[in-house]
């Protein structure tokens, strides 16, 4: 981990990560606050969800072909600008007739960090060796975790005391820090240009490339699953706020155990993952979506706030250290021409099953109450679990040696 933090590309994406993360953390449970105060529904979260989403989404089909003739340093330096005016521009919203105006504002937000996630991941990729990449992937989770762990615990206890408002400057402060954090960003070995080909025909060749590649494709569909399986958080404040009838701090207290599983998960899959091979990297992927269906059952049927936050613990790090190790694999799997597109088709399919998800779980909470869904959600896991274990029984490492050079090559 020193060695990673000693890195000139590394740590500056590292630090510039950290201090956004810190003001997302603000302005997460400060949306919340401001779409229930706006609508009045116990379900705003499920709307605003799918207006953040879709259009990350719709985004992310395109970014990464557009991504590759692009300066991808300069890319996340334009997106943080833009992310930090947009965000400050919430504060100002305080009458239900511009709740539109708070949902055009999710929308343009998530179409920038559509851009940013798949820039920052092949700066990763061009600057960090290969044996390297589990370590910052973990690093990265686990910050973001412990992270969530205590600006969601200081957000709350602000909403308490002082209006929610108040986090969307700080969201806005935190990426003013960030972007003169990236602005020092030395500039970092890309992959060569393909002028012969068109925007179009590198999306088409994208799809092509993942369509044959079954190991890429199997990776992806299991964080289609487990990214379904996530929408049970949209459920958690209709459950909190509605049927439990608690106050909005509360639920941003809930994130403190959500955020110490990811920190949890981190740690593990940091140390263990190199030791467990191919194989046992999916055993562990196939049991860790059966361990979120029997978690998420447990958080929905919980009396006590501890249970309920006992089993929110167990349902992240299962959910993250499956995150880890799946992002990992496909760092390792992809080529690197067309890691780029990857890893914006990744973020289109996780997020649109996602958004799906949300919808599903949502108007199902209504519906038939959060009892019910999170059965169905315990069965889904468990079955989705069984079929990727059945799926990649002697399942090894299919890299190619050219493979395993490119990949080399390109972190030294």
């Amino acid at each position: 981990m020193t060695a990673l933090l000693r890195h000139p590309v590394f740590r500056r994406l590292y630090t510039a990560h950290v201090i956004h993360i810190i003001g997302n953390e603000f302005t997460f449970i400060a949306v919340v606050g401001l779409l229930h105060d706006l609508s009045g529904s116990g379900l705003s979260f499920a709307a605003g969800t799918v207006f953040r989403l879709m259009p990350y989404v719709i985004t992310s089909v395109f970014s990464g072909a557009l991504l590759e003739h692009w300066d991808k340093r300069r890319v996340m330096i334009v997106v943080n600008l833009l992310r930090g005016i947009l965000v400050s521009l919430f504060f100002w919203i305080t009458s239900p007739a511009y709740l539109w105006a708070a949902y055009v504002l999710l929308i343009l937000v998530n179409i920038c960090s559509a851009f940013f996630q798949p820039a920052m991941q092949v700066a990763i990729v061009r600057t960090v060796k290969a044996d390297d990449r589990l370590a910052a992937n973990s690093l990265l989770q686990g910050t973001t975790s412990f992270l969530i762990i205590v600006c969601q615990g200081i957000a709350a206890m602000l909403v308490y005391l002082f209006s929610y408002r108040f986090n969307f400057l700080l969201d806005a402060a935190c990426y003013a820090v960030s972007l003169l954090i990236l602005l020092r960003l030395p500039a970092f070995a890309d992959e060569p240009e393909r002028t012969g080909s068109g925007f179009v025909q590198r999306l088409r060749e994208g799809f092509r490339y993942i369509g044959r590649q079954r190991e890429i494709a199997g990776v992806l569909l299991y964080q289609m699953a487990e990214r379904f399986l996530g929408a049970y958080y949209v459920m958690l404040m209709y459950f909190v706020l509605q049927e439990r009838g608690e106050g909005l701090f509360v639920f941003g207290l809930l994130d403190i155990p959500l955020g110490l599983g990811g920190v949890c998960a981190g740690l593990v899959a940091g140390r263990l993952a190199d030791r467990m091979g191919t194989k046992g990297i999916n055993m562990a992927l196939g049991w860790a979506l059966a361990a979120m269906g029997v978690s998420i059952y447990a958080i929905f049927h919980s009396g006590p706030i501890a249970a309920l936050a006992a089993a929110s613990l167990f349902c992240a790090f299962a959910s993250f250290g499956s995150s880890i190790l799946a992002v990992t694999r496909l760092q390792q799997l992809a080529d690197p021409d067309y890691l780029a597109r990857v890893f914006s088709i990744r973020e289109m399919v996780t997020m649109g099953s996602y958004s799906v998800g949300c919808l599903i779980v949502g108007y199902g909470a209504q519906q038939a109450g959060s009892a019910a869904v999170s059965s169905g959600l315990a069965v889904f896991g468990a079955a989705a679990g069984l079929i990727w274990l059945l799926g990649s029984r002697g399942q090894t490492d299919s890299r190619t040696g050219r493979q395993l050079e490119k990949e080399t090559g390109a972190g030294m």
